[in-house]
C-alpha cells in the first residue's frame, strides 16, 4: 500500500509540473499585456501581421496623454491603447476593444510629423499599454512615443521565470574563437564581442541585419529611418558611407572577394490593399502583396544589376565563386540563381517554409532554418540541395514551444552558432555541424542586453 502511495503521489507531482502555466523569462517579447515592452522611443522592426505590446504609467491627475508611432509614411499600421481592465479583459477575449485608436494627424496640426497619433486622458492612474499591430505582408520599421506630465516610462518588468523542463540536461556554456558582430534589434544598437564575451564595444545604431566582410575589415548595413539605405563602414564602424538610397533594403551580403553586396529590396507588386464592389453580389478585397528583388551593387563602381529570382526572395548568400547566389522564398524553398540573364534554380523544396540561408566557409554546405510547424528548426544540406539533415531537435519534455533561428557559420565552417528561445529568451548556442557539441555561448552578454527576433529572415550575428 505504501508503495501504490509514493506512485500515486509521484505521478501527481508529475501531473502538477505539467500544468504549470508556461511564462516567459528574460527579455519581455511584447506579446501581449502579460509581456510587454518598455516604450524606448527607438526604431525596432515589427514582423508582418503581428502586433506589439507596451506599457507606461499613468498618474491621477487627468492630464494628456500623447501617444505616436512614426514609420516613415508606412501604410496598414495600426494603434490602439487599452486601460488596466481592458487589457486583463484581453487576456480570455482578444476580441476586446480598446479605449482609442490612433488616427493620422492632419497637415495642418503640431503631430503631421508622426504617421499615427492618439491624443487623451484617464481617469484612474495604473498601467496602460499601447498595441502597435503591422497588418501588412512585409516588415516595417517603426518607433513608439509616449509623452504626457503624469506619464511615466517604467523599468522593464522582469516576467514570472519558467518552470524547469523534466529530466531535461542542462546545456553547458562555453566559448568561442574569434570576434562577433551581432546588433541587439533591427534598428538598434550593432556590437563587437570576443568569442569568451569580453571587450563588448558599441560601433553604430540605427543598423538592420549587419554583416562582415569574409576577411572582418568591413562592415554592411541596411537603415530605415533617415536617411534610409545601403551603408558599409570599416569594422569599427568608423567610414560610415551609403552606398545606395532606400527605405525598404534588408539583408545584405558581401560576396568572397569583398567586390560586390547582394541584397533584397521591395519592388513591385501590390502596395496596397484592393477592394471591388460588384452592385447587389458585395465586394471583394484584396490584401497588399509587394515582392521582394534581389539587388547586386558594384561596391567600388556603385553599378547595379538585378539578378533573376521569384517574386519573395530573401536572406541571399553568396558561393564560393563570386556569383552564384542562394536565397530563400517561402513559397518555393532555397533557390540559387546569379548573372541577370540566369533564371533561378530550385535546390531545396521539401519543405518551402525557409529562412536565412547562408553557405559555408568552403561553399559546400548551406544551413538553414525551417518552419516545424509551430516552432523553427536549424538543419543543414549540401550546396545542391542533396542530404539535407536537422542539427537541432524539439524538446518533447519542454513546458513551451522553442525556436532555433538565425544560424550562421564558424569561420572554418565546423559549428553553427545561432539565436535560441529555449531558455526563455533570446540567447546564443554553437553546434557542431554532425548536431553533437551543443553549447550555450556569450551568455554574460544576452544576460544584459535583451535580443529581439521576430522571425522575418534576420541576420542577427556574424562570426570570423
Amino acid at each position: 500500500m505504501k508503495r501504490l502511495y509514493l506512485v500515486g503521489l509521484a505521478l501527481i507531482v508529475i501531473t502538477a509540473a505539467l500544468t504549470v502555466p508556461a511564462v516567459f523569462a528574460g527579455a519581455p517579447t511584447g506579446a501581449g499585456s502579460w509581456d510587454p515592452l518598455m516604450v524606448t522611443g527607438t526604431f525596432q522592426t515589427l514582423a508582418p501581421n503581428a502586433s506589439a505590446w507596451y506599457y507606461f504609467d499613468y498618474g491621477a491627475d487627468k492630464s494628456q496623454v500623447e501617444v505616436d508611432v512614426d514609420a516613415n509614411g508606412a501604410p496598414n499600421l495600426r494603434l490602439a491603447i487599452y486601460t488596466p481592465e481592458q487589457a486583463t479583459a484581453w487576456l480570455q477575449d482578444p476580441t476586446t476593444k480598446p479605449v482609442g485608436l490612433g488616427s493620422q494627424p492632419s497637415a495642418a496640426s503640431a503631430a503631421a510629423i508622426h504617421d499615427l497619433v492618439w491624443l487623451g486622458a484617464f481617469r484612474t492612474s495604473g498601467r496602460y499599454f499601447a498595441v502597435v499591430t503591422n497588418n501588412n505582408p512585409f516588415p516595417v520599421s517603426y518607433r513608439l512615443l509616449v509623452s504626457g506630465a503624469s506619464v511615466t516610462l517604467a523599468p522593464t518588468i522582469t516576467p514570472t521565470p519558467l518552470p524547469t523542463p523534466l529530466f531535461a540536461t542542462p546545456v553547458p556554456t562555453g566559448t568561442l574563437s574569434g570576434k562577433l558582430l551581432f546588433r541587439d534589434a533591427n534598428g538598434g544598437v550593432v556590437y563587437l564581442v570576443n568569442g569568451d564575451g569580453s571587450n563588448l564595444t558599441r560601433i553604430t545604431t540605427g543598423a538592420i541585419d549587419p554583416v562582415w566582410t569574409v576577411d572582418a575589415k568591413r562592415i554592411a548595413f541596411t537603415r530605415w529611418n533617415y536617411p534610409a539605405g545601403l551603408f558599409v563602414a570599416n569594422a569599427d564602424g568608423t567610414n560610415e558611407q551609403a552606398i545606395y538610397s532606400s527605405n525598404t533594403a534588408l539583408q545584405p551580403e558581401w560576396s568572397r572577394d569583398g567586390s560586390k553586396i547582394a541584397f533584397t529590396q521591395q519592388k513591385g507588386g501590390q502596395l496596397d490593399e484592393m477592394s471591388f464592389c460588384f452592385g447587389p453580389f458585395g465586394c471583394f478585397s484584396f490584401p497588399a502583396n509587394p515582392h521582394w528583388k534581389l539587388i547586386l551593387i558594384d561596391v567600388n563602381s556603385k553599378a547595379i544589376t538585378e539578378p533573376r529570382c521569384t517574386n519573395y526572395c530573401f536572406s541571399p548568400t553568396f558561393g564560393t565563386d563570386n556569383k552564384t547566389i542562394a536565397y530563400a522564398d517561402a513559397n518555393f524553398g532555397i533557390l540559387t540563381t546569379g548573372t541577370p540573364d540566369q533564371d533561378a534554380v530550385k535546390i531545396y523544396t521539401q519543405n518551402p517554409a525557409v529562412q536565412s540561408a547562408r553557405y559555408s566557409p568552403d561553399g559546400k554546405q548551406i544551413v538553414f532554418q525551417t518552419r516545424q510547424h509551430d516552432h523553427w528548426e536549424i538543419n543543414v544540406m549540401n550546396w545542391d540541395g542533396n542530404n539535407p539533415t536537422p542539427l537541432t531537435h524539439p524538446n518533447p519534455l519542454a513546458f513551451y514551444v522553442t525556436n532555433n533561428v538565425a544560424p550562421t557559420w564558424s569561420p572554418d565552417g565546423k559549428q553553427i552558432l545561432f539565436l535560441s528561445d529555449r531558455g526563455g529568451k533570446w540567447e546564443f548556442y554553437a553546434i557542431n555541424v554532425d548536431g553533437t557539441g551543443l553549447k550555450q555561448v556569450l551568455k554574460n552578454v544576452t544576460d544584459s542586453i535583451p535580443i529581439t527576433y521576430n522571425f522575418n529572415n534576420e541576420r542577427v550575428i556574424d562570426w570570423r
